[in-house]
């Protein structure tokens, strides 16, 4: 494909990165990704498999947004299928009077979810144990995890973009701008504008002095599971979506103690015969052996016949967990031509496509201009 554009290099391989390379080839740019590891190998690859609401108004565009981009991808025959309406997301509560709380605060902060007070969660979910109310809300797709993000690379190929997998690189900055790429072999690729969308590594590769830290890594363990009679809703433990409130995540972290069995919060989402479930966000990387025993147990507690599952796949990730709860998009201040997108914690999958959209739009000087909630130049 003969590009007219400029060349842009994108440092990551998850649904970022891709969706990036996809948009940026699109508009004619000769785009080179390079991954490390694989396509989708972090969180891209290793979420929950639900696209659903994030919980934060100023998150609610980039959402709706990413929905709409997914349309579009699913009508490209590249192995992605957005279901055509969400199957409903159920917030468990062994606590009525608080589901019913919940119920009533979603009314007034997000009344377009249309939560609704299921006082017995059972009755609409028969799999799930008695003594648990739900607030339901009008969200949640379920898809394979990686599914979005494979299709995105193969659309970027299409395109005309060269993804090299395999292959780390690290921004080539010089007197005040980026210059291309740096491999680890210590090869040098120009470009005329970089972008970083590497999840949770971003900042050491844009900042390696450790001054720019606006973004950490939050570790996250999910199971792949093979269930008899799997919800159909999306189910997950009340207050699930407190782990992208920073105050909330460090307290949490201050809790887990080196002796203490890790925190966690149940949560299942299933697609294409597969239940994925979750989920831990932790500060350190955990034993992988020891989370998934201790997902299994606790997860009998909202749904007996997990203990009959067979388990497919025990799967770790480093979520990219902002200061703020919101990404961090755009141009790096000081650097020209150096650009990221990453810090989106849970929502990867949820806002990263339109996110992925905005940006490759500045690097290309056309589109809206950067809302300032999501800058990468915000106050931190």
């Amino acid at each position: 494909m003969t590009t007219s554009g400029p060349h842009v290099a994108i440092i990551g391989g998850g649904i970022i990165g891709c969706s990036a390379a996809a948009y940026l080839a699109e508009a004619g740019a000769s785009v080179s990704l390079f991954e490390r590891t694989g396509l989708g190998a972090g969180a891209s690859g290793r979420n929950l498999g639900a696209i659903q609401h994030p919980f934060d108004p100023v998150l609610t565009d980039l959402h709706h947004r990413t929905l709409d981009l997914y349309g579009a991808l699913s009508g490209e025959d590249l192995g992605f299928a957005l279901p055509s309406a969400p199957v409903g997301l159920l917030l468990l509560n062994a606590d009525a009077d608080a589901a019913r709380r919940q119920t009533e605060r979603m009314a007034l902060v997000l009344p377009q979810l249309q939560p609704t007070f299921v006082e017995e969660a059972h009755s609409v979910e028969p799999a799930l144990a008695a003594g648990f109310a739900a607030c339901r809300l009008e969200t949640a797709y379920p898809v394979p995890p990686r599914s979005a993000t494979t299709a995105y690379a193969s659309l970027a190929q299409r395109l005309g973009a060269d993804l090299r997998i395999g292959l780390g690189a690290r921004p080539w900055l010089e007197r005040g701008r980026a210059s291309g790429v740096v491999l680890e072999d210590g090869t040098r690729v120009a470009a005329d504008a970089v972008l970083v969308a590497a999840g949770p590594w971003t900042p050491r590769l844009v900042d390696p002095t450790g001054t720019w830290e606006p973004i950490r890594a939050t570790w996250g363990v999910t199971l792949q599971l093979r269930l008899a009679n799997a919800p159909r809703h999306v189910v997950e433990e009340d207050e699930v979506d407190a782990v992208n409130r920073p105050a909330a995540a460090t307290a949490r972290a201050a809790a887990s103690d080196a002796g203490a069995d890790p925190p966690s919060l149940f949560s299942l989402a299933s697609a294409a015969g597969v239940s994925s479930l979750g989920s831990t966000f932790l500060p350190d990387e955990p034993d992988i052996a020891r989370l998934g025993v201790l997902l299994v147990r606790r997860a009998e507690a909202f749904l007996p016949g997990i203990s009959t599952a067979d388990v497919l796949e025990q799967r770790i990730c480093a979520r990219p967990q902002s200061i703020d709860g919101r990404p961090f998009v755009g141009p790096v201040s000081g650097q020209e031509g150096l650009f990221v997108c990453a810090g989106h914690g849970p929502w990867g999958i949820s806002t990263g496509p339109a996110s992925a959209r905005i940006v490759a739009d500045v690097i290309l000087g056309t589109g809206a201009p950067l809302p300032d909630a999501i800058s990468a130049t915000r106050p931190r």
